[in-house]
Formats: structure tokens, sequence, C-alpha cells
């Protein structure tokens, strides 16, 4: 083959990509817009606009995706980030994005843990991209065993966003947890004794269940043990000081306990 005859078989074999729409098995159709070898064409979705590169294989099997659609959980969307990385793992960031729609828009999960009946994730929050940033930018993140939080800085809250959320250690994220489900009919840290007729005030320090006395009366019960349980926030607080983020130091210090949290 000279060169020409050889551009015009390569045309050739091309044309029937070029000219045509290509359906997908979940975003609409592709059109070839750039041709660099079978290993490196460029697509456009016809319904988004959304352009990426991929291969004549993935077009011919309809596994192209648009990552401008929401695809996970049905709110989520993925954008251009890479959700492996060269060791072929998920970024920590990747799976704490997919772990925070679950929690909030898997039917599944909600109806095994009703604590997260209601919660939600804001716009900016459903889109990874910007999720990863902000991982990024936040104290705490990159430390070891730290969690992601939503409850400390707005008590009772069920939105995840950038206003809402924070990264707080373990130990400071399970001292605040609602086990309002798990209790029973009293308030928090209060039980009743039936055999002395006497209500019980207690809570937990270091997973180590701590008894406050037995009172006649609920009100009695639980005035110890709020004093008692906002006096170990406290304390906690002010050991973790150095390594918080400033909002939840003062959130934590600042700490009402409700009879009913």
């Amino acid at each position: 083959f000279s060169l020409q005859e050889f551009i015009m078989v390569i045309s050739i074999a091309l044309s029937k990509y070029l000219v045509k729409k290509f359906k997908t098995n979940n975003y609409g159709e592709v059109v070839i817009i750039g041709y660099n070898g079978g290993n490196s064409v460029e697509v456009q979705f016809i319904n988004t606009g959304y352009e990426t590169t991929t291969t004549i294989m993935q077009i011919e099997k309809g596994t192209v995706k648009d990552k401008t659609v929401p695809s996970i959980y049905g709110v989520g969307v993925v954008g251009n980030e890479l959700v492996i990385d060269n060791l072929g793992n998920l970024p920590k960031e990747y799976k704490l994005w997919q772990d925070m729609l679950r929690r909030c828009y898997n039917s599944k999960f909600v109806q095994k843990n009703p604590t997260y009946k209601d919660c939600h994730v804001s716009e900016n929050f459903k889109y990874y991209p910007y999720f990863k940033e902000w991982c990024n930018q936040q104290i705490g993140f990159g430390n070891e065993d730290w969690q992601l939080d939503k409850d400390i800085l707005v008590k009772g809250n069920k939105l995840y966003s950038e206003d809402t959320c924070c990264f707080v250690p373990r130990e400071v994220n399970y001292l605040l947890v609602n086990r309002r489900l798990h209790r029973g009919e009293y308030p928090v840290g209060v039980s009743y004794d039936k055999q002395r007729d006497k209500f019980v005030a207690g809570h937990s320090v270091n997973g180590v269940r701590k008894g406050l006395g037995r009172y006649d009366t609920i009100e009695e019960a639980f005035r110890v043990y709020k004093l008692a349980k906002e006096s170990h926030i406290k304390q906690i607080a002010e050991a973790w000081k150095s390594s918080l983020d400033n909002r939840v130091y003062n959130a934590l210090i600042n700490y009402n306990v409700d009879m009913y949290d």
C-alpha cells in the first residue's frame, strides 16, 4: 500500500463509526468526535454534551459512561475524577463519599438504620470532585481513624454539607452517638431499678459503664447524668483541643445535653 491508499483504507474503515450514533447501556447515545487509534476514541454524549475518551471496544459494547449523570444511588455524580488509584484501590475520599450517599439514599440501609431517616446530602456534596476537594481542605481528614461527622456542629442535623460536616477522632464521634431507639422509655442516662423503686443515673466512660447513684425522681437522676456527661465532653474536648477544628472544639465546650437526646 502507498501512504495515500493506506489513508483511504483507514478512512473507509472509520466511516462506519463517524457517521452513526452508538447506544450505551445506561446513558443514551454517543457520537465519535475524534479518533487517535482504537484505544483512544473521543466521543460526545448526545443528551448532555459530555465528552470523554474511550475505546472502540467500549463503544461497541455500550459500556461508555457519562460521568455527568447521577450514577451513585441515583444522586451522586462522579465527574472526571478517577475512582481507582494506581494500585487498583478506591481513594479514601471516594469511599467516604459513597458511604455518605448510601446512608441517605439506600432504602435498605435506612430501613436497618432508622436514625438516618430523612438524612440528605447538599447539591455540592453530591458532586464527587467537589466533595474530594473539600475533604482535602479539612482539619483532621488525613489523620488515621478520624471520621466524617454531621451532628457535632449542628445538633440534630440531617444534612451532609460543607457547613455542617467536619472530621473528628473516633472517640469524639462516639461520644455523642444518639441511642434513643435502644434506651426505652426513660431519658438519656436514666434507668429504673424496680427492686429499689429508684431511678438510676449512669454514663459510659471509655466504654465502661459508670454509676452515678439512685434517685427518687427521673428529673433528679437526669440532672446528675447531665452534669457528669457535659463535664466528660469538656474533658475530651480539652484533651483533643490542639488537633481539632476550632468549630468542633467550641461545639463540644458548649454542648448542652437534653433529656431526650
